[in-house]
Parts: structure tokens; C-alpha cells; sequence
């Protein structure tokens, strides 16, 4: 019988290097005296993603030597990294140099690689496994697991320092770190549980059984007050990263496991959804279209929640902006679309694209036909990975003309959404503007509001009854369904007090 690897020596290691995964490069540290500068920093990642690009092309060619190189190059700029330092097991393994190979193995696992589905099927990796090492590995994934957890929570309890509220969803394999205040963070994680089991039911029901739920890493969910989000944001991209369109609500880094959101709604489950997606597409070793994965992860921002607590995606201020590029003759035909680049796809007119793959899954989910799309996508992703042949096999449609033209017609049917204040028949009759992650927040109060509302100057408007309104667009789609001289109840907070109070709604003035 072979000796698993000890855990004292798994945790030993990748504790060290997660700890070192945050500081400065040695590359940074002995070029100068002076601390890395965020440009520092960029050329740093210029660098290396210039050298990986090169190692995947000499991998392609078959030239494992030129990919050592080039992988030599991407360590040197980036030593943290677990990608390079698994491509360059994978090239070592392929030159015969199993030493070293297992070195950078180790390393990999050290630095936050985790997918043993991806280390079982590697083709590259072969010459390793009749080796102690790689057995142990195997033997021990549990242990490496639970040892990249523990390490991933002290690495970003760093985010939220003060305060924090912690939780552990075991069935989801999350852990939760928390600025906002127990009532708020239980709250999303209803939504998280809820949007969790509609997701194995219609999307990814796979990722739930074993041996698939027990061998996925753990992924940390950091939800930052705005200091701390902003701090989180700058140094993760750079200066650009707060101003104008470029403005970031969050993101999933699946290399850390890490899903950091401004948010407890759109930005939340937009997220939360590619760390499930991610999950599925490790387990089948495939890379979805990215119109596939925003599309879905798009779909669940804006959704209705039944009395039995079923979930009902709805329209939008994305299907608005889709109607709109359909009227004026805009709209990218599904082929253009489903042929979109990785790099293309969020770098020009993102906001158009994530409109456009949110409304075919919107369009899916009218049809009942999600689960039988994924299962298609899974079946014929070798033969067409853009998607489409599945789309058309989901629906029953066998040309992509009819396809389209079904897809439009629908499109054109959609109902309008509210968008601005101006689009409602009802009002709170209060002044509101964006808040800081779990609603809107009251500023102006005119004469009498307070006792009629309940609300006071900061307040939080944080559901109608029931319905979460975590943003300005989801308050107004919510105000939207109701009329002038309707009752509703609304959910609020000021400081950590949570309360409810009951509001007959007013005429918009």
C-alpha cells in the first residue's frame, strides 16, 4: 500500500506558499530598493502572460523545449503563479525530467493548484504517474484540499480585518467573509442557497454527486464594505478599474478560488454562478463559449422568487438594451456572437454582448429548455464548442435561419422594463441614490415622509415585500409590477437595525 503524502507536510507547504502568493515578487525585491509600484505590477503581468502565450504556442508545436524556456521566463515574472509552474511539470514530464517535474508539481499544488480532475486526465503528465509522488498526491487530495481552505481563509480574512461575519456552507463548499452585518449576509446567503439548488436543478446537476462535490476546491466569498472592496480593486486592476464604463462590481478568480463582490444582488450572482460553471467545466474538461458563460451567469441577476420559493428569471434593463440593438438594426446575429473571442468578447461593447447572451438564456428558460442544452453543449462541445449546435438541438430547430429568426421575433415581444424613475406609475416618495452593496439608500425625506415610510435619512431599502432591491435597476424593476395606492411592505435598515414598515405607494409626480 502506498503512503499518502503527510498532511503536516501538505499543510506545511501550502501555507508558505499562499503566504507568499501576496508579496512582492524576488524578481521585484532585488531589482530595487523601492516597493513595486502598481505599474511595476502590470508590466510584471505583461510579462508573463507575453511568456505564456508563447509556452502554450511551443506546447501546440510540440517543441518541449522552447516551452521550458518560455516557462522560465514566465516564473521569473510571475514565481506565484501555479500555471506556470504546472505547465512546466507538464513540459519537464514530456523532456524526461521527472525530478524536476514533480518539483514544479508541487509547487503548483502549493500555489493554489487544486483540480485533480485536470491532474488525472492530463495527457502531458503521464511519465509521473507510476511514481510514489504522484500516487500520494492522489491518495492525499482530501488533505490538500482542506490545507488550500485553511490557507485561502487567512490570505483573505485580510480583506474584511474588522468586524467580519463568517459563515461555512458545506454543501455549496463555500466559506463566507462578511462586512456587512449578520441579518444582511444571512440574507445572501439564502439567495446563494437558493440560486445554488436552481442552478443543480437546471444547469450543472452533476457538480452535486459524488465523487464530484467532495473532490471540488473550497471558494471563498468576500463581500468588502466600499473601502475595502475599493482597496481590493486597485490592487487587483490597477487604476483604470474605478472610473467610468470600466467600473468593476466584483469577479471570480477561479486560479485563487476567490469571489470578491461590491454587492449582495446582480454582482453576487453573476459571480456566484461562474464558480459553479467553473466546477461543471472541470469536471468535464471542457471551456464553454464565453457567450455560454456570461449568458448564464447573466440570467440569475434578475429573477422572481415564487410563495414555494421557485426562481423565475425575468426581464430586464439587459433585454431593454437587446430590443433596442434589435430595433435599430444592431444586433449581432447568434453565429456572430457564438464566434466571439475570449478577448474580444468583454473588451469591445461588453455591456451589448452580456445583454445579448443573458436574453438566449432568457429565451432557453421560456422554452423549458436550459437542462437540455447543457446536456447537448456536454455531448457535442468536441464536435462545435461554439454552442449553436446544441442551442438548435435544445430547442427542436434545425437551421440556424430559423433559429434566428425565432429568436428575434421573440425578442420583439418582450415586454419594456423600468429603467429610470420616470418609467414608474408608483413612488416611495422619497429621494434615493446607489448604496453601498445592500440597497438603495434614502437621501432627501420630504415633510411627513418619515412617519408615513418609516425610512430616515441613510436609510437602506433593502426588499419590497420580500423581493430583494440591491441596486437602483432592481428596486425599479420591483417598483415597476406595483400602482399608485398599492401596499407593500418594505424592508430597511439604518446602521446594523433592521426593520419593516408597511407604505401605501404614491403617484409619481
Amino acid at each position: 500500500m502506498r503512503r499518502p503524502l503527510p498532511p503536516a507536510a501538505i499543510a506545511a507547504l501550502i501555507t508558505a506558499c499562499t503566504l507568499a502568493w501576496g508579496a512582492p515578487s524576488a524578481t521585484a525585491q532585488h531589482s530595487s530598493r523601492q516597493p513595486e509600484t502598481l505599474e511595476d505590477r502590470a508590466e510584471r503581468r505583461r510579462l508573463a502572460s507575453t511568456a505564456s502565450a508563447a509556452a502554450a504556442q511551443a506546447f501546440a508545436e510540440g517543441d518541449y523545449r522552447a516551452a521550458k524556456r518560455h516557462l522560465e521566463d514566465h516564473i521569473e515574472h510571475a514565481p506565484e503563479s501555479f500555471v506556470a509552474h504546472y505547465n512546466m511539470a507538464c513540459a519537464l514530464a514530456k523532456l524526461g525530467d521527472l525530478e524536476a517535474a514533480e518539483q514544479h508539481l508541487t509547487k503548483a499544488i502549493g500555489f493554489g493548484f487544486a483540480d485533480l480532475h485536470q491532474l488525472r486526465r492530463d495527457d502531458y503528465l503521464a511519465p509521473l504517474r507510476d511514481r510514489q509522488l504522484y500516487n500520494d498526491l492522489l491518495h492525499g487530495w482530501p488533505l490538500v484540499l482542506d490545507a488550500r481552505k485553511q490557507a485561502n481563509i487567512t490570505r483573505d480574512e485580510q480583506f474584511v480585518p474588522r468586524k467580519r461575519e463568517r459563515r461555512t456552507l458545506e454543501p455549496l463548499r463555500l466559506e463566507i467573509i462578511s462586512a456587512h452585518d449578520p441579518t444582511a449576509t444571512n440574507a445572501a446567503i439564502g439567495e446563494l442557497e437558493a440560486l445554488g439548488a436552481w442552478l443543480h436543478e437546471n444547469a450543472f446537476p452533476e457538480i452535486q454527486s459524488e465523487p464530484w462535490h467532495s473532490h471540488a476546491a473550497w471558494v471563498n466569498v468576500v463581500l468588502p464594505d466600499p473601502k475595502q472592496f475599493g482597496e481590493w480593486q486597485m490592487v487587483t486592476f490597477g487604476d483604470e478599474s474605478g472610473s467610468g464604463f470600466s467600473t468593476i462590481g466584483g469577479a471570480y478568480d477561479h486560479d485563487r478560488k476567490r469571489l470578491v463582490s461590491k454587492d449582495l444582488g446582480a454582482t453576487l450572482r453573476h459571480e456566484f454562478v461562474h464558480v459553479l460553471h467553473w466546477r461543471d467545466m472541470s469536471r468535464t474538461g471542457q471551456r464553454h463559449a464565453m457567450w455560454v458563460q456570461e449568458g448564464i451567469a447573466a440570467l440569475v441577476e434578475d429573477y422572481e422568487t415564487s410563495p414555494t420559493g421557485q426562481i423565475t428569471p425575468v426581464p430586464s434593463w439587459r433585454t431593454n438594451m437587446v430590443k433596442r440593438l434589435l430595433d435599430a438594426n444592431r444586433l449581432l446575429t447568434l453565429e456572430q456572437l457564438a464566434g466571439t473571442e475570449l478577448d474580444r468578447f468583454s473588451a469591445s461593447k461588453p455591456l451589448a454582448k452580456y445583454a445579448h447572451a443573458r436574453a438566449i438564456f432568457l429565451y432557453l428558460n421560456d422554452h423549458d429548455a436550459i437542462p437540455t442544452f447543457f446536456r447537448e453543449y456536454e455531448d457535442t462541445h468536441r464536435a462545435d464548442p461554439t454552442g449553436l449546435t446544441a442551442l438548435r438541438r435544445a430547442l427542436a430547430i434545425e437551421s440556424q435561419d430559423e433559429l434566428e429568426t425565432s429568436f428575434r421575433d421573440w425578442i420583439a415581444a418582450l415586454p419594456d422594463v423600468p429603467e429610470t424613475g420616470d418609467d414608474l406609475t408608483a413612488s416611495l416618495g422619497v429621494e434615493i441614490e446607489e448604496g453601498t452593496g445592500d440597497g438603495p439608500k434614502v437621501v432627501n425625506l420630504p415633510r411627513g415622509a418619515r412617519e408615513r415610510t418609516g425610512l430616515r435619512l441613510g436609510s437602506v431599502i433593502t426588499a419590497i415585500d420580500g423581493r430583494p432591491t440591491r441596486d437602483m435597476h432592481e428596486l425599479i424593476r420591483v417598483l415597476g409590477s406595483y400602482a399608485p395606492g398599492d401596499t407593500v411592505t418594505l424592508h430597511h435598515r439604518r446602521g446594523r437595525v433592521h426593520k419593516t414598515s408597511d407604505v401605501r405607494l404614491l403617484p409619481r409626480g
